[in-house]
């Protein structure tokens, strides 16, 4: 019963982050509100809560189930790829690049709970209570399932900053500055980068795909281990 009520803490805990990272970004905006609707879906963090709010919805609508569906241990297992990455830009960040504050003590604090806190407890909740035998099972359906959400979002920041060139009422001044890198050279139009962009997101991707699940596996069956002795 303890256990049950640490999980529906974390997962209710998780969705009022991720719900309310959404939110902000949603609302708050300097300009035009079309620009910004676009901007909005261009942002990685966005997806990454998205994904993680639909997860947690799904767990707890299978939560008196012994076995979850495979769509919904594909989705969490997605939410948790998503923000092994936001965790592991904004670690990196953190300690080794320059962030840029905002002025408001709040709005940093929900920024750094957003884009740290938030994917780390995710990543957490992955390994302690999320399951993935289906997701075994069909390990080769997840790997090549696993990559279209970053193939849509790839293409989708690269259209943008292609339909946007040379006008000084155009979306692209709104979007020079990326969370990664490799969007950053989109944005500004180095299309000579873009397959070799392509292929280092194809392959990340896959390699994240295959750790995440190869650990998850040792570390339930290191648990299961500890409960037999």
């Amino acid at each position: 019963m303890l256990k049950k009520n640490k999980k529906t803490f974390l997962l209710s805990f998780l969705f009022s982050l991720h719900l309310l990272g959404i939110i902000v970004a949603f609302f708050r905006t300097d300009i035009p509100f079309h620009y910004h609707l676009l901007r909005f879906f261009s942002w990685w963090s966005v997806h990454t809560s998205v994904f993680a709010v639909l997860a947690v919805i799904m767990i707890f609508r299978e939560r008196e189930k012994k076995v979850s569906s495979y769509f919904s241990q594909f989705i969490t297992f997605l939410a948790t790829m998503y923000n092994l990455v936001t965790f592991g830009f904004w670690s990196y960040c953190l300690f080794f690049a320059d962030v840029k504050w905002e002025k408001s003590a709040l709005l940093n604090c929900q920024s750094f709970t957003w884009h740290f806190i938030a994917p780390l407890l995710t990543i957490f909740y992955f390994y302690l209570y999320a399951q993935i035998g289906k997701l075994r099972e069909k390990l080769t359906k997840t790997s090549l399932l696993c990559f279209i959400t970053p193939v849509f979002y790839f293409f989708y920041v690269w259209i943008l900053a292609k339909i946007n060139v040379g006008e000084t009422s155009s979306l692209f001044p709104h979007l020079e500055k990326y969370p990664y890198f490799i969007f950053e050279w989109i944005a500004e139009r180095k299309w000579n980068w873009f397959i070799i962009n392509f292929l280092i997101a194809f392959f990340t991707f896959i390699f994240l795909c295959f750790l995440i699940i190869w650990t998850k596996l040792n570390y339930d069956k290191k648990q299961k281990n500890e409960v037999y002795k």
